[in-house]
């Protein structure tokens, strides 16, 4: 054996356990960056469903979309997706008030001097108008309008991220990890091998008496955390203290006539509502404490506050601060004590407690 072959590392045989989004993004991106230098297997069943909700993102989703090579105008195609230039918070304050968190620049500075500084300025004085007038982003949004290689000397380009359906965004990365040579395998996980001296985690153990071994596992198993939670116990710090919201229902309607290019986020008596606007429909939910509302309460609210006719029931998603352990997609309020160790690495959404900018799909593929 000559010395540069005894020099060359074995690849990497990559276990993902769970699909959905997370393990379907984790699973493409080791297809597009590790090429035949690793052994990709995700295992997941259809048994097991996935919230499959309306989805907003943040800007950084482009290093995804970039970094994959996938072409933006098929990628809205497939995914039904569209545009979103900032997210509209509305009677947070008080009611009747909103303020749209925007993209991108908002006023022009002065020298070392930043506009923020020069409208505080100006506020004081009464001669400045609200900060949201000096967006391009904002005022794109209002209008409801979009537009891509529109900036100038004069004008800067629009920030954007994107809406999508979660669910046809990972049917299509689940295609385009497949045809870079990830093996599929349909199945439930009944298991967990470990090394007995390491305690290393060696082999998922699969109904039908099959077995997936590996030397780095990638744990997407949504609410069970087979692999760092239950397996490992990883502990989890809960955050439930501060941030109380532990219910969630989901349901999509139909498309209002004019689509906006942001998302919005209500304050309700007990949590909060979402609304994502896609092509072919609108996606909503409504996140709240069961401790000051019940869910009958929470679903009429919540039924009672679409632009559309609802074309489902509403579904329950809980998240149970109680909860010590990591959970993904859809987890507790809070955050794992460790995200990996050099046998396994998780990656997936943060919850549903608090509408930070909409950036669980930024964490997945940050991951």
């Amino acid at each position: 054996m000559s010395v540069r072959a005894m020099s060359q590392p074995s690849p990497l045989d990559i276990v993902i356990a769970g699909g959905g989004t997370a393990g379907w993004v984790a699973a493409a991106t080791f297809a597009r960056f590790l090429g035949n230098r690793a052994s990709i297997t995700l295992v997941e069943s259809e048994a097991i469903g996935t919230v499959g909700v309306g989805e907003a993102t943040i800007p950084q989703i482009h290093n995804l979309i970039v970094g994959l090579g996938l072409d933006q105008a098929d990628f809205l195609r497939r995914t039904n997706g569209t545009f979103k230039l900032g997210i509209e918070f509305a009677d947070w304050v008080r009611s009747g008030e909103s303020y749209i968190h925007s993209f991108g620049q908002t006023g022009r500075g002065v020298g070392l001097i930043p506009f923020r500084q020069l409208w505080l300025r100006g506020r004081a004085l009464g001669v400045a108008a609200e900060f949201g007038d000096y967006s391009f982003n904002i005022a794109a949004a209002r209008l409801g309008r979009m537009s891509k290689n529109a900036g100038s000397n004069t004008i800067p380009e629009l920030a954007y991220a994107y809406h999508f359906d979660a669910s046809l965004f990972a049917r299509m990365l689940r295609d385009y990890a497949v045809e870079r040579g990830v093996r599929r395998i349909e199945g439930m996980i009944v298991g967990v091998e470990r090394e007995p001296e390491s305690g290393d985690i060696t082999a998922l153990a699969l109904d039908a008496e099959r077995r997936v071994g590996g030397t780095l596992f990638v744990d997407c198993t949504g609410f069970r955390s087979l692999l760092l939670g239950k397996t490992l116990e990883v502990p989890y710090l809960d955050w439930s203290r501060w941030l109380p919201c532990d219910s969630a229902l989901a349901v999509p309607c139909e498309s209002s006539e004019a689509v906006r290019p942001y998302t919005q986020a209500m304050a309700r008596p007990s949590g909060w509502q979402w609304r994502i606007p896609l092509q072919h429909r609108t996606g909503n939910g409504h996140v709240y404490c069961s401790r000051f509302m019940s869910d009958d309460q929470a679903a009429a609210l919540l039924l009672a506050n679409l632009d559309g006719a609802p074309l489902a029931d509403p579904l329950p998603i809980k998240f149970t601060p109680q909860l010590v352990r990591f959970t993904l997609p859809s987890r507790p309020v809070g955050r794992a004590g460790t995200l990996c160790r050099r046998d396994l690495g998780s990656t997936g959404a943060t919850s549903f407690g608090v509408p930070v900018g909409a950036s669980n799909p930024y964490h997945c593929s940050d991951s």
